[in-house]
């Protein structure tokens, strides 16, 4: 696969904080691990010692691990991106296609994370394939991608139908064109002062009408 450009400060920004976010979220899987283990074994002796309470991780930033790696891949410039993937080291690459798997299903933004799943795939193939723990999360990668970008799909397919529905029913109610009428040109600010004192002039005319015909009766 081809390169994604060239290396830059900013590339290399990205993928530490990519790499820092990885890291973050293992030492919070060994952190639960260990506090599990401690519940567990509280709970066969619980007069022993006081139960143990898992403390809120500080450097997730009161967010869940999913919204956590999502906001370092979201952190990282569009134009950026593909070539912060490529500077990450094979043991990290394994580390975030495993997170991103479970991800796929409902989480947001799917351009991001389809984005970075390709890349990484297409960049990391021979690797990928050699690897035997990471060939078992292909196959799963691939159907939880694929279903979730045929869903999506339908989405947009049903809100096209109904942004149609709308527009006709709104066109067939008023007249002319409605998106015809929406993409018309702002008037200028002399224009609408223009329409103002017209509306005003009427007005007056009218009413001093009105007056003077309360005088005739």
């Amino acid at each position: 696969a081809g390169a994604a450009g060239r290396r830059t400060l900013e590339s290399v920004k990205g993928a530490e904080r990519v790499l820092e976010a990885l890291k973050t979220l293992d030492d919070e899987d060994e952190r639960v691990t260990e506090y599990e283990a401690a519940l567990a074994r509280w709970q066969t002796k619980p007069a022993d010692r006081p139960q143990p309470v898992l403390v809120p991780n500080l450097l997730l930033l009161n967010l869940s691990p999913s919204a956590y790696l999502l906001r370092a891949l979201g952190g990282v410039r569009t134009a950026e991106l593909e070539q912060a993937l490529l500077l990450l080291p094979f043991d990290a690459v394994r580390g975030l296609l495993t997170r991103l798997l479970p991800l796929l299903e409902a989480e947001a933004p799917i351009e991001l994370m389809a984005r970075c799943v390709l890349y990484l795939l297409r960049v990391h193939h021979k690797a990928i394939v050699a690897n035997r723990s990471l060939l078992e999360v292909l196959q799963p990668l691939a159907a939880a991608l694929h279903g979730r970008v045929a869903r999506e799909r339908a989405t947009l397919g049903y809100n096209l139908a109904a942004l149609g529905f709308v527009k006709r029913a709104v066109e067939r109610a008023g007249s002319g064109s409605f998106f015809d009428r929406a993409a018309a040109p702002t008037p200028s600010v002399a224009e609408l002062r223009r329409r103002t004192a017209a509306r005003e002039k009427a007005g007056a005319g009218g009413t001093r009408k009105k007056r003077a015909a309360k005088v005739a009766e």
